[in-house]
């Protein structure tokens, strides 16, 4: 009997605990003092506050605990310049989304303007040039058209195949990866925002041209392009006015550069 009777206690505690607990629930589900007030968005600078909340499809004036984090992480993350997200909600009003983005280092010729690249080559973003400039105010004119990006447009990738949020295909594959093994090295030296063209039409001998088309760079292969890299700063910074060929592969083949670097006329390839 007395068994019995403790039986009934624990049972009556526990169905106890689960009314308690499902009052609480229905109370944060249903008082509006937990709809979402406030949506903050941090890490972005590429992207617009307005634009990732609006791929998160949060919004405002309903119930904190309504919305699926999962289903907003994933509908950011399709974003083309994010890399990752974070989402949590911050009792009791408040949802905060951290985003970090990656760049754009280099871009392909698309149908009708340009598909921007990561060095990883991710596809973040297809610019269409002919496109009108959005009008932000009444003084602005929205029949502008949308410049092109100022970043190096790859050559003679074949047949190269991208979509926004994914890694660029190509016909060859070993053209597509020393491709990324480039510019990855040209964006980790700094260099990439002051190229003008990769061109990468023969892997064996891949060619970059700087500043402007002054200078014209003659990688050779990728094998050791970090030391050709380093080769390439210290070359910089021994001419004043760098213009014509600066050959890397030549460079890191021969005995160590003399103390005065000239460059030759830039020449047609082979």
């Amino acid at each position: 009997m007395k068994t019995l009777k403790r039986r009934q206690k624990k049972q009556l505690a526990f169905l106890s605990l689960l009314l308690l607990v499902a009052s609480i629930l229905a109370v944060m589900l249903l008082t509006p003092g937990f709809n979402i007030k406030e949506i903050r968005v941090r890490g972005n600078s590429v992207l617009k506050e307005e634009e990732i909340i609006r791929a998160s499809g949060i919004v405002k004036d309903v119930n904190i605990f309504g919305v699926s984090l999962r289903e907003a992480k994933d509908n950011i993350k399709s974003m083309g310049y994010i890399e990752s997200v974070k989402i949590k909600r911050s009792l009791p009003s408040t949802v905060e989304i951290t985003v970090e983005e990656e760049v754009g280092v280099a871009c392909l010729h698309a149908e009708a303007g340009y598909a921007i690249i990561t060095a990883k080559g991710k596809c973040v973003e297809i610019v269409d040039i002919n496109s009108p400039v959005k009008k932000k105010d009444k003084d602005k004119n929205a029949s502008k058209k949308v410049s092109a990006p100022k970043l190096p447009v790859i050559k003679g990738l074949k047949n190269a195949r991208y979509k926004v949020g994914s890694i660029i295909t190509a016909d060859d594959e070993l053209q597509l990866e020393e491709l990324f093994i480039s510019l990855h090295a040209f964006s980790k030296h700094g260099y990439v925002f002051d190229m003008k063209e990769i061109d990468v039409s023969n892997i064996e001998n891949i060619y970059f041209t700087y500043k402007h088309e002054e200078v014209k760079v003659r990688v050779g292969n990728t094998e050791n392009i970090d030391h050709k890299m380093e080769v390439f700063r210290s070359i910089l910074a021994q001419i004043l006015n760098p213009a014509g060929l600066i050959d890397l592969e030549r460079q890191t083949h021969t005995p160590p550069m003399p103390k005065k670097i000239t460059t030759q006329p830039a020449q047609n390839k082979e």
